[in-house]
């Protein structure tokens, strides 16, 4: 019988989640939304929950939440990491135009995502290309 070595941090996803969770939680309760601030706690300890039961499964989800895995693990990581990049960047854009039609131009909180995701794109690009 063989058995496999689980590596990575198993709560690794979990911290992250619950450690910026409570942050959004905080700055909610500050800003008077008591109730949103509960529903925030309560949302963000489920979701770290899960992370961490799901994270010690043997499959190729729970070595990502690890922080671990093998090579093409790591991959399927990036390439999903990337996709969502686009697709946070596409809102961000179209949310930064129909702002700008309704409010005389003002692109908002939106198109300041949109400026931060392309710029770091590109920075990325570049150092990348240098590193390789």
């Amino acid at each position: 019988m063989t058995s496999t070595t689980v590596t990575g941090h198993r709560g690794a996803t979990a911290a992250v989640l619950a450690i910026a969770g409570g942050a959004l939680a905080v700055a909610t309760w500050i800003g008077g939304e008591h109730g949103l601030a509960l529903g925030l706690v309560a949302f963000y300890a489920v979701c770290a929950t899960i992370a961490y039961v799901w994270s010690g499964r043997e499959t190729d989800t729970g070595a990502i939440l690890r922080a671990g895995g093998d090579e093409r693990q790591r991959r399927i990581d990036i390439d999903a990491t990337a996709i969502a990049g686009l697709a946070m960047l596409v809102v961000a854009i179209i949310g930064a135009i129909v702002a700008a039609a309704l409010d005389g131009g003002n692109i908002g909180v939106f198109g300041l995502f949109a400026a931060v995701g392309g710029l770091t794109y590109a920075v990325a690009l570049a150092v990348l290309q240098r590193r390789s």
